[in-house]
């Protein structure tokens, strides 16, 4: 897929619009949709944004959590030397997205559904070991004991993505049809 620069902009503006709308909430609540950031992250690679734009987003992404951070009392413990990991679990999720572009552009469904599953489940690992790591909130847990305590959330932060990323997928194979009939 090619995209014009012009339009990588708009995907870009509209993929940090949608993290910035969504970030207050890891799961959502009754008032809040779900962080889209796993599914945003994804979907940049998939539409073959640039490492720079990676990096823009994962900037975003900062600077919205800072920002929580001044208000809410859950974002500022987040703010811990593992934050950083959130660079190798963004970029493992961005790098999906541009390994299914690449190599299949128009985006089969199993495929898709298997490499998001895999992307979000290597997010999930690697965002956790940078928290049991680096984080001072866990230090007196064993690995055993963390790992069952945060297991439970790996099917709401898989379900968060997909609320995203079916949507979208179906949003691509919609106009991807309306395109080849259109010509």
């Amino acid at each position: 897929m090619t995209l014009s620069f012009k339009h990588r902009i708009w995907i870009l503006l509209a993929l940090a619009a949608v993290m910035a709308a969504t970030r207050m909430s890891h799961f959502g609540s009754s008032v809040l949709l779900p962080d889209a950031s796993l599914a945003v992250f994804l979907l940049a690679g998939a539409m073959g944004l640039s490492v720079g734009c990676l990096g823009l987003l994962m900037a975003a992404a900062f600077g919205i959590d800072v920002i929580s951070a001044q208000t809410s009392v859950e974002a500022g413990w987040c703010l811990t030397p593992a934050y950083f990991g959130l660079i190798p679990t963004y970029a493992i999720l961005w790098g999906a997205g541009r390994w299914l572009a690449r190599r299949h552009g128009d985006f089969p469904a199993l495929l898709s559904a298997g490499v998001a599953l895999a992307a979000v489940a290597a997010a999930f690992v690697v965002s956790n070991a940078f928290w049991f790591s680096l984080s001072d909130t866990v230090n007196s847990m064993s690995l055993a004991d963390f790992s069952l305590a945060v297991a439970k959330y790996f099917p709401p932060y898989l379900g968060s993505a997909a609320l995203y990323l079916v949507p979208a997928w179906l949003a691509f194979r919609f106009t991807q049809r309306r395109h080849a009939t259109l010509n």
